[in-house]
């Protein structure tokens, strides 16, 4: 038995899941306006929880993937932060499995301290208190993935081309990510992989200007990474910029928060200040999206598979 873990914020199967998933994310302290907002924003979306969806169908394909090549058994996991199952309970249940290895993966391409790291060293903590033998790996964050960057590249790529003719020449990215608490130096890491990525994504796509921005900053005294969304908005137009491409480049795979403050906040600010807005779409389960997650997991490597006789990659 081999188990394969993803890492994720909160993938909620049910409607009924919002209300526990807010008071998560608040401590329990979440009023009933908040609990009534975030399950308004979850019913108007009309679909089930997008997050979650994906996530499970690329965690089955990459626990097929694995067993095609080893010819052993894999079982599945998504490990949540703020829902069911949580990361807690999946670390217990891997224990009592007391499997061969244990393979995680965060589904986001830039290593963050309260994101993926932050899930790695807690979820180990938690399993090697009971088990020191069973072998670790998790995979690295996928963000110089060359099959990565050419599917986002191809989602701008798509984006560009649809808006006006006219404008294109003087289109601009603003790239967004979820701000982080703390000063820059706290998030170097990331904030590098996230310039590279931005870099290199544009010019793929063709477009000579950009811009990092992040969303769902708070406000101070606490300090977070900036320059937020809306108000790089403003300052291009104020500049004259005509058109904007908005790209998500830290929830590849769409989730609500994202679709509020990008899709809708964002975009929706650039079009009332008379500007073309446009947004690259989400990765979610493509097929280009999910062969790259299985080309980076499969060349790591530490994983250092034993291939069965009769498997191919």
């Amino acid at each position: 038995m081999n188990v394969l873990v993803l890492f994720s914020y909160g993938s909620l199967t049910s409607i009924d899941d919002v209300a526990g998933f807010y008071q998560d994310i608040y401590h329990g302290t979440a009023t009933e306006a908040d609990v009534a907002r975030g399950f308004k924003l979850y019913d108007s979306f009309g679909k089930a929880d997008p997050l979650g969806a994906n996530m499970t169908r690329i965690g089955k394909t990459l626990a097929t993937r694995l067993q095609r090549v080893t010819g052993e058994e894999w079982k599945m996991y998504i490990a949540n932060k703020h829902t069911d199952p949580s990361l807690e309970d999946v670390a217990e249940e891997c224990i009592t499995l007391n499997p061969k290895r244990i393979v995680t993966y965060s589904l986001t391409p830039f290593d963050t301290l309260t994101g993926s790291t932050a899930y790695e060293k807690k979820f180990t903590n938690i399993f090697r208190k009971h088990n020191t033998k069973t072998e670790i790996i998790h995979i690295p964050p996928f963000s110089e993935n060359e099959s990565f960057i050419n599917a986002l590249s191809d989602r701008v790529k798509t984006a560009y081309h649809w808006l006006p003719e006219s404008t294109q020449n003087k289109a601009e990215i603003i790239f967004t990510v979820h701000s982080m608490p703390g000063v820059p130096k706290a998030h170097q890491k990331m904030i590098s992989q996230y310039q590279a990525l931005a870099r290199k994504v544009a010019e793929n796509a063709g477009v000579k200007k950009y811009h990092l921005a992040y969303r769902s900053g708070k406000p101070l005294p606490e300090r977070w990474l900036g320059p937020d969304v809306l108000d790089v908005v403003r300052d291009l137009h104020a500049q004259g910029v005509p058109s904007v491409i908005f790209v998500e480049a830290l929830s590849v795979i769409e989730n609500l928060e994202a679709i509020q403050e990008v899709t809708i906040e964002a975009v929706g600010k650039a079009q009332k200040l008379g500007m073309h807005a446009v947004q690259s779409e989400f990765l979610n389960d493509s097929v280009d999206f999910v062969e790259a997650l299985v080309e980076h997991m499969l060349d790591f490597d530490d994983l250092q598979l034993t291939v069965a006789p009769s498997s191919t990659n």
